[in-house]
């Protein structure tokens, strides 16, 4: 990938918390955009640089981590955590993943829960926790909150990192975080897109920003914010 298109990404997402220093993520996100590359092979998260950087510094080998939605993700938190459980809303992935992870052992624990159809209320709206729906156009007509209530299988407390790169993400941000001890990390990808997080304002009072702002990310042309929480 060329030069110019990453320098003009930094320059239009100045304002939003790019720095000319991600200029340091050039090549090895130019190596991630080449054809063959995907993320169960790299074993890494789809997420920004700075925010895995910042992983690696904060995780402990004994965290146990909930994500909503799985794949390359699964593996770099195995790599580096004791434990994972995963939901999945796409059968065909979950399986792709779920075969890839045979020869991981019993540290994870993964859930199919597709999306239920029909929806919770005539008109829903993605950006409203109680509606449990996504903005994704195959989502329409369906419903996730079987997917995003999977979490209520553990006790409060009982998750040292919570990651929200899935489905409903307003909806698994509102629920799941009670299930996340206190002084442990909430991951929320894409949090530029302002519907997930305008009415959870009463929910993230009760954490501090670990990293924000856009970011080169891995396997990905545009610049995103990959946000880390910590849980007072």
């Amino acid at each position: 990938m060329a030069l110019v298109p990453f320098l003009r990404q930094i320059k239009w997402n100045r304002s939003r918390g790019s720095r000319w220093s991600d200029i340091r993520y050039y090549v090895r996100w130019a190596r991630a955009l080449r054809p063959g590359a995907n993320s169960m092979d790299a074993r890494t998260a789809w997420i920004s640089f700075p925010a895995m950087e910042a992983l690696d510094r904060l995780l402990n080998r004994t965290d146990r981590v909930f994500e909503y939605g799985g794949g390359g993700s699964t593996l770099f938190w195995l790599d580096r955590v004791a434990e994972v459980v995963t939901v999945e809303h796409d059968a065909l992935w979950y399986a792709a993943l779920e075969n890839r992870l045979q020869q991981e052992g019993g540290r994870w624990t993964g859930f199919l829960v597709p999306a239920t159809p029909g929806t919770l209320v005539p008109d829903p709206d993605p950006a409203d926790p109680a509606h449990f729906a996504s903005a994704d156009e195959a989502s329409q007509g369906s419903n996730y909150r079987d997917y995003v209530q999977t979490i209520d299988r553990f006790p409060d407390g009982h998750f040292d990192v919570l990651m929200i790169d899935g489905r409903a993400r307003t909806s698994c941000l509102a629920h799941a975080t009670p299930k996340l001890k206190h002084g442990g990390l909430l991951v929320l990808d894409n949090a530029e897109r302002v519907h997930y997080t305008h009415r959870n304002a009463d929910v993230l009072q009760g954490f501090e920003v670990v990293l924000e702002g856009m970011a080169p990310v891995i396997f990905n042309r545009d610049f995103s914010e990959t946000r880390i929480l910590r849980k007072n």
